[in-house]
């Protein structure tokens, strides 16, 4: 399951997982190499965020969209003019390249 995380500004962002396979899932933001554990509460800043799991995530905070895949083998959705415009230099095509991916991201930590 691959949950996107669009924040438009400066946010508080909690990530609850509803598995505990996925305590040690990874947050990942759109061209960084740096992540971090996902569960738990953030502040983030305006970019494009993508947590792998197992499971459901409930992401709760102001100023964020939420977008889920629960088929790995799905294509990722062409996002939206506004979501391309929170990564500079993004393309829609980058984009929709940095969640195909995390696909082979391993959830079973």
């Amino acid at each position: 399951m691959r949950t996107a995380i669009y924040v438009r500004e400066p946010s508080t962002v909690t990530i609850s997982a509803t598995d505990p396979r996925d305590a040690g899932a990874q947050l990942c933001r759109y061209n960084q190499a740096v992540t971090q554990v996902a569960v738990g509460t953030h502040e983030l800043v305006p970019g494009i965020y993508l947590v792998v799991s197992s499971s459901a995530l409930a992401v709760t905070g102001t100023a964020v969209d939420v977008q889920i895949v629960t088929n790995d083998k799905d294509p990722w959705p062409s996002p939206k003019a506004t979501v391309v415009a929170l990564e500079p230099g993004a393309t829609a095509t980058s984009i929709q390249q940095f969640f195909v991916v995390a696909k082979v991201l391993d959830v079973d930590h």
